[in-house]
């Protein structure tokens, strides 16, 4: 069955709004308030605080939003950030069912997942540019997923963002079932519109086989998700309309500077 651009856009907009609070959290989350301490140095304290400091630092070596590490990123290089460590975790996920090899071809389990994987990093690395309304997600997502050209179709509604619950446990569970209902939907499109962007090709044929199949997928996904960014990176510095420059605090660096 042949989609039509307004269903297209029905289900990006779905993705979108489910996707957003997931970076926001990804972005904001300091349950153990850990962040400020990348700020200043703390004398000699307890057992506790050194603890605290050290994870701090952890924290701060590995650049994470909201702490002093990340400050001092541009632009670009926090949005390579997304692709580089968030990308990293993300596409284990994906990666892990091709341990099985050919038995998980029956099964679409790897193809949702690589979906929400690219969506999730695409969308936060987009934002990281100043691309941050619905729309601009919407039409990027479908010009790097699907090849398809969204810009002037509307959303006949439009979905309500959903903040993911408080608690860590219910949390958790929560994010996880976004992005398995993200990589369906998107699956489910790509099926009727087109196909995001895949893994090499020597990489795709290794997927088959048991064992090798898992760290194949994992790098072919990875390769996969790396040009996917590139693509978007393309598509802001042509569609320059759609960014917010109040949201991107770099915006003197171009999008495609190496």
């Amino acid at each position: 069955m042949t989609l039509s651009d307004a269903q297209a856009v029905q289900i990006l907009d779905r993705t979108v709004a489910a996707v957003d609070p997931m970076i926001d959290v990804l972005a904001t989350a300091d349950p153990l308030n850990l962040k400020p301490r990348t700020f200043a140095a703390t004398g000699p304290g307890s057992c506790l605080d050194r603890t605290a400091d050290a994870a701090s630092q952890v924290l701060d070596v590995l650049d994470w939003p909201g702490t002093a590490g990340w400050d001092e990123l541009a632009m670009k290089d926090r949005a390579d950030w997304w692709v580089s460590r968030i990308g990293t975790v993300t596409t284990s996920g994906a990666a892990f069912p091709g341990v099985f090899g050919a038995w998980t071809k029956k099964l679409p389990v790897g193809d949702y997942l690589a979906f929400a994987n690219q969506a999730l990093v695409l969308r936060a690395v987009a934002r990281e540019y100043g691309l941050i309304s619905r729309d601009a997600g919407i039409a990027m997502l479908g010009a790097i997923l699907f090849d398809r050209d969204l810009r002037e179709t509307t959303a006949a509604s439009v979905a309500v963002d959903s903040p993911l619950p408080s608690d860590p446990d219910t949390r958790r569970r929560s994010f996880i079932g976004r992005l398995w209902t993200i990589g369906r939907d998107l699956h489910d499109l790509s099926n009727s519109i087109g196909h995001r962007p895949g893994p090499p090709r020597l990489l795709s044929a290794m997927t088959w086989l048991p064992l090798v199949g898992g760290p194949a997928t994992y790098f072919g996904e990875y390769l996969a998700l790396r040009r996917a960014a590139r693509a978007c990176r393309k598509w802001i510095v042509a569609h320059p309309e759609w960014i917010v420059p109040s949201a991107a605090p770099y915006l003197e660096e171009s999008p495609h500077r190496s």
